[in-house]
Order: structure tokens, then C-alpha cells, then sequence
């Protein structure tokens, strides 16, 4: 099946047993007032009881609200790959599953892509931006802007990547774009957003950024210490297929003009 609404919202889900009530209950009210909405669960080989309660949350013949689940573990950057190809809508907008972004935050995004951008992402880093945070998560929070800030600037050298916050979890991107980027795309993992972020910088696109109402939620599932040295891997990976994919491009043999001869 496919989602054929207006706009479309994937949200990848792993092991969200504990808390995917609440955020089917906050999405409810978010698609009530929003109708032209649709959203989206994929469930990530969850191993825990994901699937069995979003199937008992959700009626299966709401086209508002919907359920996609496989037995193996894939990724964040698979399950995303997965739902942004099953939506058959206009614009698409993803997230998180635990709803770190209010739902409401994605018809920023939504405008963005309306008025002409191809891909629209939110920037925690913008002054505009404001969080809700518990003062214990003070110490960690720091601590992550710090990398976060350090690892953004790595990627702004390396990558065709401009904007400042590439690991924030709420993007959306026009259904014409995410054509021509997706059979480009290999990230199974956390580095999925890098990779969409690049792929549209090399072809060109126009990329929006919004200043965004944040919930920081500490523990995450993204480990820096954990995913670090791999995103660092898997941005030189990248940097070497890009520069190979433009080195195969430019290289192409072009027939020459024939020469204008006079008699």
C-alpha cells in the first residue's frame, strides 16, 4: 500500500513500546486539526511489544494512520528509505518517534516545501530556536552542542553541505526530489540525513532551514561515543563516491564542433 493524502509524515520507530501510546495519542490530535496529513509508522525489526500495540491503537482502514513492520533490524536511514517510499504525496516529513518535535513543528517544514524549497530541514543551533530541557540533561546537552557544532563544521569541509544542524530529526523534502535522490541513497543507519543532505547539495537543491521548539529527551539512542567513529567513516566513504561520481561525469568524452571551414 501507499499513503495518498496531501502530505505524508514517516516516523521510524525501534523498541518505542514504552511511550508509542502517547505519541499515536499527540498524532491523533495533530491529523484532527491537520486532515490533509498522514502518517507513517515503520517499525525497525522491533523486538520488543512496538508492533502488537500500534496494531491494537490503530484501525487498519484509517487512511490517516498506518503501520509497516518487518522482522529484521535495518536502521534508522532503511526504515526512512522504506517510508518516504511508500508515500504517494506531495510533500513528505519525517521525524522521531518519540515526538522530540511537536507535530505542529512539521507544518514549518511543510511551508518551507509549499514555497519552493526541495528539501526544508529545522536548526536547533538558530537563535530563533528554543528548548525544554531539564536542568539534570544540562551537562549532557552542552556537551553535545560542543561535538555537534565541531562535527557539523567537519562536514560543511568535506561534504556539498551548508546548513548547521544536519542531525536534527524533523526534514521533509518534495516528493519530486526525494526521486531524484533516492536511487542514490545507501545509508542504512544514522547517517541517513548526511547522506540526503549531500546528495542534494551536489544536484543543486534548494535547502531551507527553520528555527524549531525542541524537546531535549536524554537518554537518546544515538550514542556519540558509539556512532561517532563510524559517521566518520562513513563521511570519507561518501566524500571518495562523490568526488568518483563527479569524476565520472566530467571526464565524459564530448564530441567536439567541427571547425568552421572557409572556402
Amino acid at each position: 500500500y501507499t499513503l495518498s493524502l496531501h502530505d505524508a509524515l514517516p516516523i521510524s520507530a525501534y523498541n518505542a513500546a514504552d511511550f508509542v501510546e502517547n505519541s499515536v495519542t499527540r498524532l491523533r490530535k495533530f491529523l484532527a486539526e491537520h486532515p490533509d496529513w498522514c502518517v507513517l509508522f515503520v517499525c525497525d525489526g522491533c523486538s520488543d511489544n512496538t508492533v502488537p500495540k500500534l496494531n491494537s491503537l490503530i484501525d487498519p482502514t484509517d487512511p490517516h494512520m498506518r503501520v509497516e513492520s518487518y522482522e529484521r533490524n535495518r536502521g534508522k536511514g532503511y526504515a526512512l528509505r522504506r517510508g518516504l517510499n511508500l508515500a504517494n504525496t506531495r510533500y513528505m516529513v519525517y521525524t522521531d518517534v518519540d515526538l522530540a518535535y511537536d507535530p505542529e513543528e512539521a507544518v514549518k517544514i511543510l511551508s518551507l516545501l509549499e514555497n519552493g524549497a526541495d528539501l526544508a530541514v529545522v536548526n536547533r543551533a538558530s537563535s530563533e530556536s528554543q528548548f525544554l530541557v531539564s536542568p539534570r540533561d544540562f551537562p549532557n546537552i552542552y556537551k553535545r552542542h560542543l561535538m555537534s557544532r565541531s562535527f557539523n563544521w567537519w562536514l560543511r569541509q568535506m561534504l556539498p553541505i551548508s546548513i548547521l544542524d544536519t542531525q536534527a530529526g524533523l526534514k521533509g523534502i518534495t516528493a519530486r526530489a526525494w526521486g531524484q535522490v533516492a536511487p542514490q541513497m545507501t545509508t542504512d543507519g544514522f547517517f541517513f540525513d548526511v547522506e540526503l543532505l549531500a546528495r542534494a547539495g551536489a544536484a543543486h537543491m534548494r535547502i531551507d532551514e527553520s528555527p524549531v521548539y525542541f524537546h531535549y529527551v536524554d537518554p537518546t539512542t544515538v550514542r556519540m561515543v558509539n556512532h561517532g567513529w563510524k559517521m566518520i567513516k562513513d563521511t570519507i566513504r561518501l566524500r571518495r563516491d562523490m568526488r568518483k561520481r563527479l569524476k565520472t561525469i566530467t571526464t565524459r568524452v564530448v564530441p567536439s564542433a567541427r571547425p568552421i571551414s572557409t572556402p
